[in-house]
């Protein structure tokens, strides 16, 4: 699986702008045929908080067809996600 930080390319760094392009980039890979499972990959990610502790958040590895997926079914009027 190919590991690309999808995030930085359109500049939105919050998980919620994601939810809606990702289910459909979802449903776009199942109805091409292809394992969900193999291009996004639900895991776990450990981050610092203030206090000095981590915590576990949600985070999604993604292989480049899920990104191209994403980018397909993202919002066009972003300029980042018209040029993907």
């Amino acid at each position: 699986m190919v590991r690309t930080r999808f995030t930085a390319s359109v500049r939105l760094f919050e998980m919620g702008y994601f939810i809606k392009p990702i289910i459909k980039a979802k449903t776009a890979c199942e109805a091409s045929e292809n394992s969900i499972s193999d291009h996004f990959a639900d895991v776990g990610k450990m981050v610092s908080i203030g206090s000095g502790t981590q915590r576990e958040i949600q985070d999604i590895m993604l292989t480049r067809y899920a990104c191209y997926l994403i980018a397909q079914n993202g919002d066009t009027r972003k300029e980042s996600i018209s040029f993907a």
